[in-house]
This record gives structure tokens, C-alpha cells and sequence, in this order.
């Protein structure tokens, strides 16, 4: 989270990852991003907590319950009022994390967000996909970018997530999946690549099952949680895989 503002923290209850906050737990804001929200000028909040824990997270100040003991949440109300000082500044804000669809409070502070006539990005591992068909419902999102690790097979999930991966958490991952295939709305399906994790055939194997953009990106191998020795594609080679998909997928490309 390199650049990322801190304002005033807040007081939390509880200890450790189970917590729970009376308010949207929020470790990082980065005040403006011109990459976060294709088109869009955005604020970026980014929430504490995740049900993963992916080998080449780079958020990990964000998810370890080490970590989560030391990072006191920002306050809400000054959130927001620096959102509503700086409205005119901003085209949207995007929410990541972390895994923000694990809180509950989640769509109320969307709501808020929505009264400054904002558009609402938000990334997610798809582990929750009631949650999302009801902001994608409530029209208090106007943009998905959906996570997916690796093709979905557990054996491969789990090597990438840990043991927090179950199949049940697969089968809603297919589910948040299908729902952006059928929802419109504007989103994308995102897929971190590092060897040895991924090979060739995983990136041809999850543009098959995808009918939404697609967008593959390297690891940034700089900050990761598990301080992966992993390696990062060639770039030649990704762009090959993308040219040999597109006369029959279509929308794919390297960010």
C-alpha cells in the first residue's frame, strides 16, 4: 500500500482476526489512483481482514492477525468527510482490501459513499456472493473486479490460499462468477500469475470458464506474504497467450 494516507485511528474492539468492528475496519486510504478504476479517478479504502491467505498477497499488514493486532483502524467519520470535502477531485472510490465483502457493515457504508454521487468499485475474492447480488441489486456498485486465484479446483486454489480455502468457498466462488455473468454490469475477472503456481494451461483453462474481460497481471514480488521465491511470467510470453486466445475470447489483456 506504498503512498497510501493515514488519517486519524479509531479505538477497536476485540483482538486478533476475529474481531468485530462497529465500523467498516479500515487499515489504509489512498486520497487519489488513476489505475484503480479503469476510466475513473478514485479514492481507495482498503478494509482489514481476508478469509485467504494467498502466497503472494502484498497487503499482508492487511490480513495477518499479527499484523491486524498492530494496524488501528481509520475513522470512518473522517472518511468521509474528506471524501465529501474533496468530491469535486473524484470520480469514484474504489474498495479493496483485504476482503471486503467479510463485513457486514459493508453495504450502510456504500450507502454513504452514494449520497456523494460517487461511483462504487469493488475487488473481491468472491467468497460471498449473497452479498454481492445484493449491492449489485441495491445498485450501490457500479463495478466488480472479481479475483480468481487459479482454475477452480481445489488442489490448486489451496496451494495458492492456504488452508483457508474449503470447496464450499470454491462453489461460492462459482457462484459470485455466475452472477457477474449474468448481472451486466461493468466488471472484470482478475488472475495474478507467479510460477511455479501457474503455468500456460491455468491461464487458458480460466478464460474458458469466463465470459466477462479478463486481466492477468504479474506478481509484484517486492512485499508478499509468504515472501514467495516464486517467479514472475515473462512478459513475451503472457502476450503470446493473449494473442492466441483472442480470435475466440476476446477481451484479454496484461496489466
Amino acid at each position: 500500500m506504498s503512498g497510501v494516507h493515514c488519517l486519524t485511528t479509531e479505538a477497536k474492539t476485540g483482538s486478533g482476526a476475529g474481531e468485530v468492528f462497529s465500523r467498516l475496519p479500515v487499515g489504509g486510504f489512498l486520497k487519489q489512483s488513476l489505475i484503480d478504476y479503469p476510466g475513473r479517478i478514485s479514492a481507495v479504502i482498503y478494509t482489514m481482514g481476508c478469509n485467504f491467505r494467498c502466497v503472494y498477497c502484498h497487503n499482508p499488514e492487511l490480513v495477518v492477525s499479527e499484523r491486524l493486532a498492530e494496524t488501528v483502524p481509520l475513522v470512518n467519520e473522517e472518511l468521509f468527510a474528506w471524501l465529501s470535502l474533496n468530491r469535486a477531485l473524484l470520480d469514484a472510490v474504489v474498495i479493496t482490501g483485504g476482503e471486503p465483502t467479510m463485513h457486514a457493515v459493508l453495504p450502510e457504508f456504500i450507502r454513504r459513499i452514494k449520497t456523494l454521487e460517487l461511483d462504487v468499485k469493488i475487488d473481491t475474492n468472491g467468497t460471498n456472493p449473497a452479498m454481492l447480488e445484493g449491492l449489485i441489486d441495491d445498485e450501490l456498485v457500479d463495478y466488480v473486479a472479481l479475483d480468481i486465484k487459479a482454475p477452480l479446483v481445489y488442489r490448486q486454489y489451496v496451494s495458492i490460499c492456504g488452508g483457508e480455502c474449503t470447496e464450499s468457498l470454491l462453489d461460492r466462488i462459482r457462484g459470485s462468477l455466475d452472477l457477474l455473468h449474468r448481472a451486466g454490469i461493468p466488471c472484470e475477472v482478475r488472475t495474478t500469475l507467479l510460477r511455479p503456481y501457474h503455468d500456460e494451461n491455468d491461464i487458458y483453462e480460466i478464460a474458458r470458464i469466463i465470459r466477462v474481460p479478463f486481466i492477468l497481471q504479474n506478481c509484484r514480488l517486492e512485499k508478499t506474504l509468504k515472501n514467495s521465491a516464486g517467479k514472475v511470467f515473462v512478459k513475451e510470453d503472457i502476450l503470446k497467450i493473449i494473442e492466441s486466445l483472442e480470435p475466440n475470447r476476446g477481451n484479454v489483456c496484461l496489466r
